[in-house]
């Protein structure tokens, strides 16, 4: 594509990758090469990583400097890669050298456009304004959108209303073209396509999935450096330190993937069994009328669960509540008779002590349960059941769900609960938010063994003091 040709990264790459298979990488696979250019990307920030051998890293670095002189010919040469990287908080000082933070991770795992948004968002997060020579602010990213085209006359750098050091910057990345005469004085900005969009995604006060993300790496980022200087941590306690706020929000990205993901994929089949039957069909209003109540439920679904994200943004800065758990129990089942179809066998008493938590994440933990159970019955004779009863003086609750499906194998009825691990080949993130949610949000237990129905059995006991784990 066009706008990857004016693409540092991508041109330093594909350089690289180029002179690997002319000198030390000639019997590489393509995934040697691969971890070979990435790792000269992080050496040209200040990463100390290399190869196995002294001779191979410098020649990896003798590469590097020739790929980098080639690749930036045609742009101007702002401030050097490494400084740029420290002051964007993409690597941090340890001891004598330099390890990569969240920031700079996520920026090695994108490639091309995303990773140019990446450091934009960044940047912009961290911006302390106009003038500021390495972050670009919001304010001149909306005014260099809305203007487009600048044309000085005379200007002096002194005089220009935002960082000539930032513009150059832009313009390394390809997203301005800028060209200044002394000759005559005057100098032209000239915003590119991919920079129109990208500078407007920044300057939208809405945010998007990638400012969040930035923000929480930058808000941990902030608070491991404050605990470091008022002595509450150490220096590598403070850089390996969950980060809470942004792993919550990378969980939280996965999840609300995860759940819509599942609740489209029946839609999308029923669509395109509608269009199939339509072609076919003598009768096209009968193929509709028939497939109609399925896409509905489908997407109905859809819209409830964004309905309950809204409601559950308002938890971000709540404490947990007391809540009544059999109503939440009745919620869960209720969603997912209502979009399976399928009768869920209850047992349950006329009351159970409240809990104290998130009430709208325990509905959707116990719903995650049930849907798998819902899945996984045969379609004939399908059997789940739920029971729920308080244990030891109201001092804990337990429910159990089962079914009479294939049941989940010995060996794997630790591993399901693992981010990534499913049976059914789907994503494998909603028994995780399971565990999340009961053993680290309600300080409970999970746990999954076989049941006497002939499938699985997931028990769930939950403390109604705030104890159960420490």
């Amino acid at each position: 594509m066009e706008w990857q040709q004016q693409d540092l990264v991508v041109r330093f790459a594909n350089r690289m990758a180029q002179l690997l298979r002319e000198s030390i990488g000639r019997d590489a696979s393509d995934k040697d090469i691969e971890a070979w250019v990435e790792l000269a990307i992080a050496r040209q920030i200040g990463l100390r990583d290399g190869l196995s051998s002294l001779i191979r890293t410098l020649e990896l670095d003798r590469l590097a400097g020739i790929a980098r002189t080639e690749a930036s010919v045609g742009h101007s040469g702002y401030a050097d890669a490494a400084a740029y990287a420290a002051a964007i908080r993409a690597t941090r000082g340890v001891g004598d050298g330099k390890t990569l933070t969240p920031i700079g991770r996520v920026f090695l795992e994108l490639a091309g456009r995303d990773a140019i948004r990446w450091l934009l968002h960044v940047e912009a997060e961290q911006s302390f304004g106009p003038n500021d020579p390495w972050r670009v602010s919001r304010q001149t990213a909306s005014e260099l959108v809305r203007i487009r085209t600048w044309s000085f006359d005379g200007i002096e750098a002194s005089e220009f209303p935002y960082s000539w050091a930032s513009i150059e910057r832009l313009e390394f990345l390809g997203l301005v073209a800028f060209r200044r005469s002394d000759e005559a004085k005057r100098s032209w900005i000239e915003v590119l396509p991919m920079g129109l969009e990208l500078l407007a995604e920044i300057s939208r006060p809405e945010e998007s999935a990638m400012a969040v993300l930035a923000s929480s790496l930058i808000a941990d980022l902030t608070l491991s450096a404050a605990n470091e200087v008022a002595g509450r941590t150490t220096g590598s306690v403070a850089h390996v330190q969950a980060s809470a706020v942004a792993e919550a929000t990378a969980r939280h990205s996965r999840m609300v993937a995860h759940e819509v993901r599942n609740m489209l994929v029946p839609v999308k089949t029923a669509v395109g069994a509608l269009y199939r039957e339509v072609l076919l069909a003598s009768e096209p209003g009968g193929v509709v009328a028939r497939r109609r109540e399925e896409i509905d439920r489908g997407i109905d679904s859809v819209f409830r669960f964004i309905s309950q994200l809204v409601e559950l943004s308002n938890f971000a800065g709540t404490p947990p509540e007391p809540f009544e758990l059999l109503s939440a129990i009745r919620d869960a089942v209720s969603a997912v008779e209502s979009e399976s179809r399928q009768r869920i066998e209850q047992v349950l008493p006329a009351t159970l002590p409240p809990v104290s938590g998130h009430r709208a994440r325990v509905v959707l933990a116990l719903t995650n349960v049930l849907r798998n159970a819902a899945q996984s019955v045969p379609s004939e004779s399908p059997v789940i059941r739920l029971r729920a009863e308080a244990l030891e003086g109201a001092s804990a609750v337990r429910i159990s769900i089962e079914d009479n499906g294939p049941g989940v194998p010995e060996e794997m009825r630790r591993a399901v609960f693992e981010e990534g691990i499913s049976l059914r080949g789907s994503s494998g993130l909603g028994l995780a938010l399971v565990r999340e949610v009961i053993e680290k949000e309600m300080k409970g237990l999970v746990a999954c063994d076989a049941s006497p129905l002939g499938g699985a059995r997931f028990v769930m006991r939950i403390s109604t003091t705030g104890m159960e784990r420490p």
